[in-house]
């Protein structure tokens, strides 16, 4: 097989996709994208520290052939519901973008930096988390001098592929402190996760390389 040969575009405008998963039930691809960086430094006209913080959103999608995703003209802004014009091309932080563009399933809050995706067979768990996703967050870097966030695992209730009721946290505290200013002083990164063979969660971090198994004792 030869990529350049062999493939075909199936969808543009995606911005460092390592969320990626295909869902099953759903018979389609989901992932979680990386939102740009540095809409505060770079065009302070248009936007505060506070902006730069929070803006614009981790994007969660379903795809489909021919889908634009938007970058690198636009943005999602989670805060207004809204697909913004990028600066870079004439946006100002108010100016909503024209043209087809996917919107997202959810739009999480910025920099959190989304890494892994799985769907769960809801073995041995509770009923309400069959088929739901699980996204694990790396935590930002880049929210300073305002405190970073993200650092956890949250969980997005589905069925047949479809969002059913808002996300959750599901796993946090990786930070090891309650208000974070230095991404640094983090005590741990969460990276990557996967469902065992019974239906136990794994969550791997990249700082030091836990990895912890999270089981259900109750009742499913």
């Amino acid at each position: 097989q030869d990529q350049l040969r062999d493939g075909e575009r199936f969808v543009t405008g995606t911005r460092n996709v390592l969320a990626m998963e295909w869902n099953p039930w759903a018979n389609k691809l989901y992932f979680v994208m990386h939102g740009r960086d540095s809409l505060g430094m770079l065009w302070k006209d248009f936007y505060s520290r506070e902006d730069n913080a929070e803006l614009p959103a981790e994007e969660f999608h379903v795809a489909a052939a021919g889908d634009n995703f938007g970058w690198p003209y636009t943005y999602y802004d989670h805060l207004r519901g809204e697909r913004m014009q990028a600066p870079e091309y004439g946006g100002d932080g108010k100016m909503e973008a024209e043209g087809n563009y996917k919107e997202p399933l959810i739009g999480f809050p910025g920099h959190w930096a989304p890494m892994d995706l799985i769907f769960h067979s809801g073995k041995n768990l509770p009923e309400k988390y069959a088929q739901g996703a699980f996204i694990i967050f790396h935590g930002s870097w880049n929210r300073m001098p305002l405190e970073q966030k993200g650092y956890k695992v949250v969980f997005v209730p589905m069925r047949d592929g479809e969002v059913t009721g808002d996300w959750e946290v599901f796993a946090d505290g990786f930070k090891g402190v309650e208000k974070l200013m230095n991404p640094g002083n983090t005590a741990y990164r969460p990276v990557g996760l996967a469902e065992g063979p019974n239906g136990e969660i794994y969550i791997g971090e990249d700082k030091h390389g836990r990895i912890w198994r999270v089981t259900w004792s109750g009742n499913p």
